[in-house]
């Protein structure tokens, strides 16, 4: 067992377009960063958090990485307590913020006392975490954040399963200035669909696991294309439908609501032109009167992993 352990947990993006509540991918260069410490008292304190512009509760009953936290330690029947420092470093909301630190809660808190649970054991603890402030049994963040790479995610049965990553795949995320609630994005979906369109985003979504497992990612982004959740959840981001159309008319080969939103995401293949992709995508949004920070990366292969202390 270790006195003190520092874990980086990466962004993610949740449904992939068309695998809603079902598909979730990691995003590198984008995360959390969280140092635990033993503490002789029981429970979980959270020391500081940064990175947050103040929006995030340090009560560790209300924050999901403390939530998580104190799972793990009530799990694995350990008198001691943890006290934690949280760094963010994920924009806006739809990258998986939440998921982020209740993998991080988790995952740290693991490490600390043994390591004795898989990253596959871990997943109802974060689950549990982000349960408590989305309201809903939610796995498509969290099973990329934990596991790296895209995930197959079975909120049903809390099942996760890695399908790998696509080196070559560019990934532009467009993160506007203003916040969707998960809930209602939720509110927005239609509760029912066309069995065309439940078919479309079936295949679709099979097609993404192939490409994932075949490392196509042509196939991956022009798969990307959802009949259900994006045109319900489109008026909730303004210049989005435009943003859109001028990112494939730039040469994204896919794009989509990430999550729900309001961070828009697309796909290349080349680097640079991502870039041209992204710029392109914020003078969209500008044009709407929105301000959007746009990132240029790629997926993160690893997930949850320690790493060294700043």
């Amino acid at each position: 067992m270790k006195n003190s352990v520092t874990v980086f947990t990466p962004a993610s993006v949740g449904n992939i377009g068309p695998g809603f509540d079902v598909l979730g991918m990691a995003l590198s260069g984008m995360g959390d960063t969280l140092r635990a410490d033993r503490h002789p008292d029981p429970g979980v304190i959270i020391k500081t958090i940064t990175g947050d512009q103040g929006q995030l509760p340090k009560e560790a009953k209300e924050n999901t990485a403390g939530i998580a936290a104190q799972a793990v330690l009530a799990h694995l029947k350990i008198k001691e307590g943890v006290s934690l420092s949280l760094h963010k470093e994920i924009p806006g909301t739809g990258l998986g913020s939440s998921a982020s630190s209740a993998v991080a809660g988790a995952y740290a808190t693991n490490l600390l006392f043994g390591k004795p649970l898989s990253k596959a054991e871990l997943i109802p603890f974060a689950a549990i975490a982000e349960e408590k402030v989305s309201g809903g049994l939610f796995l498509d963040n969290v099973g990329p954040s934990l596991m790296g790479g895209v995930t197959w995610n079975n909120p049903k049965t809390k099942e996760v399963v890695s399908l790998g990553y696509i080196e070559a795949a560019v990934i532009i995320t467009a993160t506007p200035d203003f916040r969707v609630l998960t809930k209602d994005a939720r509110s927005a979906l239609p509760k029912s669909v066309p069995m065309s369109d439940f078919i479309s985003n079936i295949a679709n979504t099979a097609m993404i696991s192939w490409a994932v497992a075949k490392q196509d990612v042509l196939r991956f982004g022009q798969s990307i294309q959802d009949c259900m959740a994006e045109p319900a959840r489109a008026p909730l981001i303004k210049g989005f439908d435009e943003v859109k159309k001028t990112a494939l008319a730039t040469g994204a080969l896919g794009c989509s609501i990430s999550g729900a939103g309001s961070t828009v995401f697309a796909v290349s293949d080349d680097k640079a032109l991502g870039e041209k992709i992204g710029s392109a995508m914020k003078a969209c949004f500008l044009d709407h009167g929105v301000h959007a920070e746009i990132r240029v990366t790629t997926m993160d292969p690893a997930g949850a992993r320690e790493i060294l202390p700043a």
